[in-house]
């Protein structure tokens, strides 16, 4: 059995009162001295405080409640890393939760998450427009963001700049020579993924070229479906809404006899891990997850330690990473 609270008082030869107060950065009026010997007796005795005690001293449990869509997505794993880095150096323990795209599922993870008195909470790729669940984390003064948001929602909200990543891959694309194009989108209404198809339809269509539209699931299985149709189209190259689709088209293009870039260029969006190991090497919109996971982690730390914290929405800029997958005509 570990140390308790009364086995720190008696080695420092305090009260557990006074324990508590230096545990929980409630000591000012206590001596350096006294902190001091308190300290020694929690390393000697190896003592690991109770966080749902403290919580219930404190009002704050250090714990961030993390919700993923998808954990199989590299994307989302990827940030639910940085995300977990950039919590832990701030103090914070995480708890992650994977809806596996289920808004039953999503709901169900944010009730239990409230129900441990989570200090935060950090909604990845929204799954559920059921909107009572944000009434519920208000009503709780629980703080929460949104990132990589697929709805028309931007209160509380952290996500990059789509329509300007969707001009971006035009350009590209224009630059070398290509007029006739496809877009694969989503199967569902996502914003983002709208906004991502605007930007590049308007470009791609403003400078006299063609964009034929796909829809497919947002996975590499997704891209493996609509390989066919692609190849199939008059076009000569194609930009995808995410890179697991354009990881399907690379593993179609191998037994249709399609060479990449050679027939038909690709542009990914996201910069997964994939992007830099498929061959050709992926040209791909760069999300910066680095910054989009400090950004949190800053706003979030904000609106816990200071309640009337106003904060609704922030845009990050996205970049093009020009590899091997596009062919200048």
């Amino acid at each position: 059995m570990g140390a308790t609270i009364k086995d720190v008082a008696k080695r420092a030869g305090v009260s557990i009162a006074t324990v508590s107060m230096v545990v929980n950065n409630k000591a000012g009026h206590i001596t350096q001295k006294t902190k001091q010997k308190v300290f020694d007796a929690i390393q000697d005795l190896d003592y690991k405080p109770n966080y749902t005690a403290r919580s219930l001293v404190s009002s704050e449990s250090h714990t961030i409640g993390l919700l993923v869509p998808d954990i199989t997505n590299p994307f989302f794993a990827e940030l639910a890393k940085e995300l977990e880095n950039s919590l832990n150096q701030a103090g914070y323990i995480t708890f992650l939760c994977n809806s596996c795209e289920e808004p039953e599922r999503e709901m169900r993870y944010v009730e239990e998450l409230i129900s441990r008195s989570v200090d935060g909470l950090i909604i990845c790729g929204l799954t559920s427009l059921e909107t009572t669940m944000f009434d519920e984390l208000k009503l709780r003064g629980i703080p929460f963001l949104i990132l990589d948001n697929r709805y028309a929602l931007s209160d509380y909200s952290i996500h990059v700049d789509d329509l300007a990543g969707g001009k971006i891959a035009a350009k590209h694309l224009l630059t070398n020579g290509h007029t006739k194009t496809a877009f694969i989108g989503s199967q569902a209404e996502f914003a983002n993924i709208g906004e991502r198809y605007r930007g590049y339809k308007e470009t791609i269509e403003k400078a006299g070229g063609t964009v034929t539209g796909f829809r497919t699931d947002l996975t590499r299985k997704g891209g493996q479906l609509i390989a066919q149709q692609v190849f199939e189209a008059d076009v000569t190259a194609v930009f995808c809404s995410n890179d697991m689709i354009a990881v399907g088209l690379y593993d179609q293009a191998v037994s249709s006899g399609i060479r990449i870039p050679d027939d038909l260029s690709i542009i990914g969006y996201d910069d997964i891990t994939f992007a830099d190991i498929v061959q050709p090497k992926l040209t791909t919109i760069r999300q910066p997850i680095p910054q989009i996971a400090a950004k949190t982690v800053e706003h979030l730390r904000e609106m816990i330690q200071e309640k009337s914290y106003s904060f609704k929405e922030e845009v990050l800029p996205v970049s093009l990473i020009e590899r091997d997958s596009v062919k200048k005509r």
